[in-house]
């Protein structure tokens, strides 16, 4: 019996096989006849012989199952696909039918019919095509004859590949090469980039309806490569006077084409850094010309705006452009200028926000002063010298703070969390530390005058006290008190101190005042056990009521000046000698304080030979000073400027602060480099300066020379020593 079987799936098979081959071949003949168009034609008979393999698969259903399925493993269709494809396994008959059709058809005729698919895909990009409705299913027939192997291992889509995707690659080339070539003749470049654009839309829309899924984007490549990577330089030529003349639509559409090639947006990005760079060269001529912040910062948001308004409308946000425009403001911002050592930037930002946040500005509307501040905070994150910058910004907080400068502790803090938000809490902690002294202080005043009024005790003066922890401040340690005898006094005013401040000479302070500073001593060492306070004069300042002119004036002095003018309450004239031995400075400091005074004309100076004039230029131990009866000012209440020589003194404050970051830098960069040291134990030399590079670069940017010296000094210091073997290594001594 299954001999029997055997010999009726055998003859069967055969059958059926000789049949559909001739079946085949006569649909052959009738597509080639001249007479047909090929295209329906194929379309037609091929629906056909497809609807009708379907049928005998459910004829033939019987041997499906009964010989495909169970014992026999093939053998009726072994028998009767010789010579075809005896290695593949088939389970139906209908895959016999398309691998017929495949052979005796698709692999006979697939030149012409290839070449009618093809010239008809080209008329459907002229918007001239016949059998638009009718393409997706003659070419999907390339992949169908082939899908019984979808679960073996070959490649399904060997036949569609290789037949009709290859031609379909060249083709698609060398059309959009002639298109491209007709446009760019044509039309200018931002006509071209506009029909280009429309282009790629139309094709990607014509692929998705008419191929196979897997060859979409090998022909989007070919559309690209011919229709923008050929044209590349020409347009990235094009792109330079786009960005000169602010071309926005144009520099919109260029992005949309470059960024379909590989690797196109990085010489668009880099271009777009050059040009920013170039339109902001002019801040650093203004610095050259020695420019005001507010010019300077004015000048870096005019440029910064400008381009980040492309960048994010025009260029999508994209984050190579992004990365470009950080670049050249970066390269801009610390651009050092002449032969300076250090960029400039940092201190014109500082002095622009100390602008800002300092009191009587009538250039800028309260409402707008956070604005302002998310400007400066925005152009604080290109600066690259951190540190330098930390130190210029507490100089000058420290100085608003004191002299009760501030807009308000609310805007002081809101611009300290701003620079927290980009450099993290630990930079800003100096900072907080200040403003958290301040609001201390004002309690502690509160406290102590509650104390005062409870003892009984009346003062002469208002008095209140800033208590500053020391190195919080941006201050050196100052001398301890020295106080006198009192004096008589009828000065009404306030001044502050603090715990630490500048260098201090021996001082000696007015009556009056030397009665609060010891209550206050004595109330603060009751509240706090332990702790140790440090006057510093040299920050303080009082208000001082001038009652000898024709009005009375109300004058804000530092505590030098006050300590001089209240010594003429006793007496109109004063020597020179008198208010040097009373007073207690040295004479640089006592020469600075007087030519404040006489500069502002409230005294004026005579010496032995010359007669009394309003200002002396120098002092000496022959001088006598007089009260100025008869001087005027157009305010009742003013700041007495505490130096004669602001700008001198600005130049030498500046050249301090780089000489103090200088140093700070040298033992930062000494720690990191012990730190790594001793977590490697030995190291090569680039390796090492890498490391201390790389740990560097959120505050400051390491110069080379300043990292070999402190290799040297930790050497002598014996921290680290040279590997006699590898004299390129250092090894770290425990």
């Amino acid at each position: 019996k299954q001999w029997y079987q055997r010999r009726v799936a055998i003859t069967a098979g055969a059958k059926l096989k000789e049949y559909l081959i001739s079946h085949v071949r006569m649909c052959r003949e009738e597509i080639l006849n001249p007479e047909n168009d090929i295209l329906p034609t194929y379309l037609d008979l091929y629906q056909r012989y497809s609807n009708g393999s379907r049928y005998l698969d459910d004829l033939y259903l019987h041997l499906n199952y009964h010989f495909t399925k169970r014992t026999i493993k093939h053998e009726w269709i072994d028998h009767y696909m010789q010579p075809m494809e005896k290695s593949k396994k088939f389970d139906k008959v209908k895959d016999l039918a398309m691998i017929i059709w495949r052979e005796e058809m698709i692999e006979k005729v697939h030149t012409t019919l290839v070449a009618a698919i093809l010239k008809d895909i080209n008329y459907d990009r002229m918007g001239v095509s016949r059998y638009s409705t009718k393409l997706r299913d003659i070419i999907h027939s390339f992949v169908e004859v082939q899908a019984h192997e979808e679960n073996s291992t070959g490649n399904v889509l060997q036949v569609y590949q290789e037949l009709f995707e290859k031609p379909l690659l060249v083709d698609t080339g060398n059309f959009y090469n002639r298109e491209a070539q007709r446009m760019y003749e044509h039309h200018d470049v931002s006509t071209y980039m506009v029909k280009v654009i429309e282009r790629l839309d139309e094709e990607e829309l014509r692929l998705r309806r008419f191929i196979h899924h897997t060859s979409i984007n090998e022909c989007k490549k070919e559309c690209v490569n011919k229709l923008i990577a050929d044209h590349q330089e020409s347009l990235l030529d094009e792109y330079k006077s786009m960005l000169k003349n602010e071309c926005v639509e144009d520099l919109s559409r260029l992005y949309i084409l470059i960024k379909r090639l590989t690797h196109g947006l990085k010489k668009m990005s880099e271009i777009f850094h050059d040009h920013v760079y170039d339109n902001g060269k002019e801040t650093i001529e203004l610095m050259n010309k020695g420019c005001t912040p507010q010019e300077y910062v004015n000048s870096l948001l005019v440029v910064v705006k400008r381009f980040s308004g492309i960048v994010q409308v025009h260029l999508k946000n994209d984050e190579a452009f992004t990365a470009a425009l950080n670049r050249a403001m970066e390269k801009l911002v610390n651009t050092t200028t002449e032969s300076k050592k250090y960029p400039k930037s940092s201190e014109l930002l500082v002095r622009h926000a100390d602008h800002i946040l300092k009191k009587g500005n009538k250039t800028i509307p309260p409402s707008e002063i956070e604005d302002h501040l998310h400007n400066f905070i925005d152009l604080f994150k290109y600066v690259e010298d951190k540190d330098l910058f930390q130190r210029f910004y507490s100089k000058k907080l420290a100085h608003r703070l004191i002299n009760n400068l501030s807009i308000s502790i609310e805007t002081e803090e809101l611009a300290i969390n701003g620079l927290k938000d980009r450099c993290g809490y630990e930079y800003t902690s100096p900072l907080q530390r200040m403003i958290i002294d301040m609001k201390v202080s004002e309690d502690l005043t509160r406290e102590f005058e509650e104390t005062v009024r409870e003892s009984g005790t009346k003062l002469n003066v208002s008095f209140s006290v800033n208590v500053l922890q020391s190195g919080a401040w941006p201050y050196a340690t100052s001398p301890e008190l020295s106080n006198t005898a009192p004096r008589p006094s009828d000065v009404s005013g306030e001044g502050g101190s603090g715990s630490s401040g500048g260098s201090t000479p021996e001082f000696t302070i007015p009556a009056d005042l030397c009665v609060c500073v010891k209550l206050f001593t004595d109330f603060y060492g009751k509240k706090h056990t332990g702790r140790r306070l440090k006057f510093a004069f040299n920050l303080s300042h009082g208000t001082v009521t001038m009652n000898f002119t024709s009005r009375p004036y109300h004058v804000v002095m530092s505590a030098y000046q006050v300590a001089i003018v209240v010594l003429f309450n006793t007496s109109p004239t004063l020597s020179y000698t008198a208010i040097a031995r009373d007073v207690g400075l040295d004479k640089s400091e006592l020469d600075k304080t007087l030519a404040t005074l006489v500069g502002s004309k409230i005294l004026l100076v005579s010496s032995a030979s010359e007669p009394a004039t309003d200002m002396e230029e120098g002092a000496n131990e022959t001088d006598t000073y007089t009260v100025n009866t008869a001087y005027v000012n157009k305010k009742s209440k003013f700041k007495l400027p505490v130096t004669t020589h602001r700008g001198d003194n600005e130049v030498k404050e500046v050249e301090s602060t780089h000489h103090s970051v200088d140093e700070d830098r040298q033992l930062y960069i000494q720690a990191v480099i012990v730190r790594s040291m001793k977590s490697r134990g030995v190291l090569q030399h680039n390796e090492l300066i890498s490391s201390v590079i790389s740990q560097s670069k959120e505050r400051f940017t390491p110069n080379i020379a300043m990292i070999k010296k402190c290799i040297e000094v930790l050497i002598d210091k014996q921290y680290i020593e040279r590997d006699r073997q590898r004299k390129d290594n250092y090894i770290y001594l425990a």
